[in-house]
């Protein structure tokens, strides 16, 4: 199908917010981050309220990171949601996920948290991830200091943040530990192939919001020369896929990522891995962020929160 109607007008109100502003792989760092602050109004726009909302700190691997967890108003304590955001390992922070991670607790009936680890290039591979396996660690020792029932929790994210979501599953099996139920990984990115058919239809511009430019300056910031871009870890289609819990992918339509989600979904069958595979028609990266204004990704969303509510409450 076509993109949808009300994506092209968000596509369109976030062009006239950013103007001449150049596309984040022409920018330092910083410079990107700031023009993405310029767009977080319309990415948060009608985010619903919640209950409770509090910033914390919890430990990451070298020190403590932010944290903000979502409580929709259930009692302690009960399963959780943890959210790791994405932004290419480079942008992206608690603010620029309110909205998604809202959503996601009022839908899903589920607390939140979400997580602010170390960003790229400061602090290239493995330090996000290694701020992910720490903070899912100690949510499993001490979540009930948060009101968290630490035998109930999944993990979801987007983007590079369903990339990491999926890496922490990873590390934590390898290191003989399971303390999630479940995760969730929204058009994620698993590999640095950018040669792939949805990079070739979907990533010659910024018109679908994602250019293969823009992913190639992600990774090259994220993985530092001399590091295989492919170990598993920061690639993880590239990892023995055995052995996870439930997972649930999604892709946009119209999204340079999309062959990375199909592609996860194929090796899980192969390696006879439980998973769901959902297609999101008519949509483009970043869609998640849109709900507010983007009616038929209320119902995706809503289908994407039955489903961490269902593996976390099991």
């Amino acid at each position: 199908m076509a993109v949808d109607p009300q994506i092209i007008a968000m596509l369109e109100r976030i062009a006239a917010v950013t103007g001449d502003t150049a596309p984040a792989e022409r920018l330092a760092p910083a410079e990107a981050r700031r023009a993405m602050t310029a767009v977080l109004p319309l990415l948060n726009e009608h985010a619903p309220a919640v209950a409770r909302v509090e910033d914390r700190t919890l430990p990451g691997a070298e020190g403590p990171i932010a944290a903000r967890i979502y409580d929709p108003g259930t009692s302690d304590p009960s399963p959780a949601i943890v959210y790791i955001h994405g932004g290419g390992w480079v942008l992206g922070d608690l603010d620029s996920h309110d909205g998604v991670c809202r959503e996601l607790a009022q839908r899903s009936g589920l607390k939140v948290v979400s997580l602010g680890y170390r960003l790229a290039p400061e602090h290239p591979f493995p330090a996000a991830l290694e701020d992910c396996v720490a903070a899912v660690r100690w949510l499993a020792a001490r979540g009930r200091d948060w009101g968290i029932d630490p035998a109930h929790l999944v993990i979801a994210g987007d983007s590079a943040g369903a990339n990491l979501s999926l890496a922490t599953l990873l590390a934590l099996r390898d290191a003989g530990e399971q303390p999630l139920r479940a995760a969730a990984l929204v058009y994620g990115v698993f590999a640095p192939d950018h040669d792939t058919p949805s990079h070739l239809a979907y990533g010659g511009d910024n018109r679908y919001f994602l250019s293969t430019a823009e992913m190639e300056w992600f990774w090259g910031r994220y993985v530092p020369a001399g590091i295989d871009r492919r170990t598993p870890l920061a690639a993880p289609l590239y990892a023995d896929l055995a052995g996870l819990p439930p997972l649930y992918l999604t892709a946009a339509e119209y999204d340079c990522l999309r062959t990375d989600s199909e592609q996860l979904a194929y090796r899980l069958a192969l390696a006879g891995q439980p998973h769901e595979f959902r297609l999101w028609r008519g949509m483009i990266h970043a869609c998640l962020h849109m709900a507010g204004n983007v009616e038929a990704m209320r119902a995706e969303i809503d289908h994407l929160a039955a489903f961490l509510r269902r593996q976390a409450t099991a």
